[in-house]
């Protein structure tokens, strides 16, 4: 009877201790594959307090402390899901991220991080309270930010605020590729080394070396202007065709100047000068002086 009872003990502490190793040999084993999707996807790593992984789907799920690394870019959240094949993840909660290449840094409520289908770069998609900078001074605020790292192509839309070489923007919605640009419902658009400023309902344009080569602007257009005296000119219209090219912004459709210093003009079109400073009305002209101060002058 003590042999038998000796005899199950035995086997029993034989079973528990072969259970043990293949716990142990299952965490292992979770970690190698875990590693190799990793390596396999590309340069990159995945850190968490916690984490979850399903080996047939590659799907993992970080809680905690996360840490992303793709190559050189870093983004830090509360809590992480994607997959570790594709290397694709949406981070949640106070997230942070450094793109080292692009002198940049992102600060949103969520962030989904994917790859691009068309170039070697990755594509960053921002929701809640987005704050993208970018060395020297650019700034970019909106409510949602889908940046192309690596480039300067992005789109932003809800409260769009941001500053980009001199240049103010605040609109509804803005855009850019390599060579085109947009903005809807734009409330200003300031060149500040040229002292000009546009406000309407869209512009469109085109770019070259980050300069502007083209725009037009429709719909509700104002442009505020300092011309060669120093005197302040807001013209406004329907349309309004600028040319680097020419170096003339054309507003027309009830175009109206009013000074700073009280006169105002009616014309079919106004054309605004880039380097001389000047504006010139043609067409339909009706001029209004005030002559109240050259009065008091004289009296």
């Amino acid at each position: 009877m003590s042999v038998k009872i000796n005899l199950y003990t035995l086997f029993e502490k034989r079973n528990k201790l072969m259970l043990k190793k293949s716990r142990i040999l299952c965490s292992l084993l979770f970690l190698l594959i875990l590693q190799l999707s990793v390596a396999n996807a590309e340069t990159g790593s995945l850190k968490a307090d916690s984490i979850s992984y399903n080996v047939n789907t590659k799907k993992a799920e970080a809680k905690g402390n996360v840490v992303i690394k793709k190559e050189t870019a870093t983004m830090w959240g509360e809590i992480a899901q994607g997959n570790t094949e594709t290397f694709e993840f949406t981070i949640k909660g106070n997230v942070r991220g450094e793109f080292p290449e692009d002198k940049a840094e992102m600060k949103a409520d969520s962030v989904k991080w994917v790859n691009s289908s068309e170039k070697n770069n990755n594509i960053v998609e921002a929701f809640g309270k987005v704050l993208l900078t970018r060395e020297p001074k650019d700034r970019l605020r909106a409510e949602y930010v889908r940046w192309e790292t690596e480039t300067t192509n992005y789109l932003a839309r809800g409260n769009v605020d941001g500053i980009f070489q001199n240049k103010i923007l605040k609109a509804t919605e803005a855009g850019r590729t390599e060579s085109t640009f947009w903005g809807k419902r734009v409330i200003r658009y300031e060149d500040m080394s040229q002292k000009i400023g546009f406000a309407a309902e869209t512009i469109d344009g085109t770019l070259l070396d980050n300069e502007i080569q083209t725009a037009i602007a429709r719909s509700f257009v104002t442009i505020d202007y300092i011309d060669a005296d120093g005197v302040k000119s807001v013209v406004t219209g329907d349309l309004a065709e600028y040319s680097k090219a020419r170096g003339t912004v054309i507003v027309s459709g009830k175009a109206k100047m009013v000074r700073s210093d009280g006169k105002t003009a009616n014309a079919d079109r106004f054309i605004l000068y880039e380097n001389t400073k000047n504006i010139e009305a043609i067409g339909n002209t009706q001029m209004v002086f005030d002559l109240s101060d050259e009065k008091k002058k004289k009296e």
